[in-house]
């Protein structure tokens, strides 16, 4: 009796083990799966950059969405897509969360929380995608192909002060390089780091573009064929600014 009491025992204390290592395991793999979804390890950086007010708040959307975080919207020219970009005080917490703030894993578009919507030179935005489901920023995808880039070259962001229409100048796949997300520069390294991101294409686009335009990036997780093997592979989109109003 008392040799089956200490199997019973013993089984007893490997089960606890079990189960304190499973709940372990799966708090880590929450976690590492909200980084996968869009990092926010990397995003969190260069956090001594105070956000600038703007000059008028977009009081349409912000009445519809009763969400005074939504600073503007994006198009994508040729295509029906436009949707309301949000800015919060850090990068994390639209990720899960929509413009109305309902919490959802789709999260919203957002502007990086260290930039300034109508003042700033590069402009940062991110979405969610997934092969999956329908994201928000899965359309992005379509821009592996020649075809759609050529007719979809442009992004319309729109504030209650501008309208600020960008042209595509490089797509690329971020595995480990994360410099895309600097916004700190001098003239030099500013000039450095269009022409860095202009290298770093898969394609060749035909743009005239200045080492001193006004730019762009759009970022969301890449589920292009050739990169499956990668753990953090994030499809980088590059604009210029060619028109203001």
């Amino acid at each position: 009796m008392k040799k089956y009491k200490k199997i019973l025992i013993i089984i007893g204390i490997i089960l606890i083990i079990g189960l304190i290592g499973f709940v372990v395991y799966k708090n880590k793999q929450e976690s590492e799966f909200k980084k996968f979804i869009l990092n926010n390890d990397i995003i969190e950086v260069d956090n001594n950059i105070n956000k600038d007010t703007y000059n008028e708040e977009i009081t349409n959307l912000q009445n519809e969405y009763n969400n005074k975080d939504i600073v503007g919207t994006l198009e994508i020219e040729n295509t029906d897509y436009k949707v309301p970009i949000v800015q919060g005080n850090d990068n994390s917490y639209y990720l899960n969360h929509l413009p109305n703030k309902e919490y959802s894993i789709m999260g919203s578009i957002f502007l990086d929380y260290r930039v300034n919507i109508n003042a700033s030179r590069k402009l940062l935005i991110f979405g969610h995608n997934s092969s999956i489901y329908d994201m928000p920023f899965k359309i992005l995808e379509n821009y592996y192909d020649l075809d759609y880039l050529n007719n979809h070259k442009n992004i319309i962001i729109k504030t209650k002060d501008k309208v600020r229409t960008y042209e595509i100048f490089s797509l690329y796949i971020a595995t480990s390089d994360y410099k895309y997300m600097n916004v700190i520069f001098d003239d030099n390294s500013y000039q450095e780091h269009v022409k860095y991101l202009k290298d770093k294409s898969m394609v060749n686009i035909d743009t005239n573009i200045s080492s001193n335009d006004n730019i762009l990036i759009l970022q969301t997780c890449s589920t292009h064929k050739d990169y499956l093997k990668y753990k953090k592979k994030y499809l980088v989109i590059a604009f210029h600014e060619i028109n203001v109003n």
